[in-house]
């Protein structure tokens, strides 16, 4: 789940295969960008390379998944939305053993204490997972949270494509048992595959990065369906309504970018023109 989460998205050609695009066509009047982000990553692969920087700076406003800033009641409203009902932990949810797994798991390889790992099992699976691969990869960094840095600082607007109240309900839509499977995949793989997908994300191989995560995904259509083919679609019109009244720098998921319903093609049948810009 994590690896398409935070993802979230080993060949080095820069045809399709990059993350930074100029939207134009269509009866623009200027330029917008997309960049296909990765939610975490180590701190020491993290970049924003020139060629970023310059559409950052040229657009006005900054449009992500979602808008990071919350006030109180919002952060409060969001804390409980992750957690399962009152009274449940992921030990309703689990085997005997899978759960004893798990939780060996986080007490032995991320030097947890029992008192953090019975907290942390009230949280839903998908949120249980993402807390894995923060503790598992301490130095992280996040673009969403620097573009959000540099927005405030160069007062540029932000805007979200959708409400984190949204996002939250399509991750309820989820059958438990889906979310508890895929969080033992997590897990289990002890974040060997996110390692492949940090490798193809910063070497801009959109290609490899869609062949993974289906494969992550193969199991569990109703994942890609809901969380990556639907909210591609979604985002088409509120972009087209953003880029008519002003130049916007899109950054969403790299997962979301590719494929033949990717926001990528999906742009180009609403008759915009994307071009691919290398990154120097």
């Amino acid at each position: 789940m994590k690896k398409i989460c935070f993802a979230f998205l080993l060949m080095t050609s820069f045809g399709q295969a990059q993350l930074l695009y100029q939207i134009s066509g269509n009866g623009l009047t200027a330029h917008s960008y997309l960049y296909g982000t990765i939610h975490m990553l180590p701190k020491d692969q993290f970049e924003l390379s020139n060629s970023l920087k310059r559409a950052f700076d040229a657009s006005t406003t900054l449009a992500m998944e979602v808008d990071l800033n919350m006030s109180g009641a919002e952060k409060i409203a969001l804390a409980q939305r992750v957690l399962l009902p009152e009274g449940k932990t992921l030990k309703d949810f689990m085997t005997e053993q899978d759960y004893l797994q798990l939780k060996m798991y986080c007490l032995d390889s991320l030097d947890w204490s029992e008192s953090k790992f019975d907290r942390s099992s009230k949280l839903k699976p998908m949120f249980f997972s993402s807390i894995l691969i923060q503790e598992s990869m301490r130095k992280m960094a996040s673009y969403e949270m620097e573009f959000n840095k540099m927005a405030k600082k160069k007062h540029k607007n932000v805007m979200g494509l959708e409400t984190i109240d949204f996002q939250l309900g399509l991750f309820d839509q989820l059958p438990m048992e889906t979310q508890v499977d895929m969080l033992k995949n997590d897990y289990n793989s002890d974040l060997q595959t996110f390692d492949t997908l940090v490798a193809c994300y910063v070497q801009e191989d959109l290609d490899k990065l869609n062949v993974i995560m289906n494969a992550e995904t193969a199991a569990h259509p109703e994942f890609n369906e809901l969380l990556l083919v639907n909210r591609n679609k979604s985002w088409i019109e509120p972009m087209r309504i953003q880029m008519q009244k002003e130049s916007t720098f899109f950054a969403v998921g790299a997962g979301h970018l590719g494929g033949t319903q990717g926001v990528i093609a999906l742009l180009r049948e609403a008759g915009y023109t994307v071009t691919a810009i290398k990154q120097k």
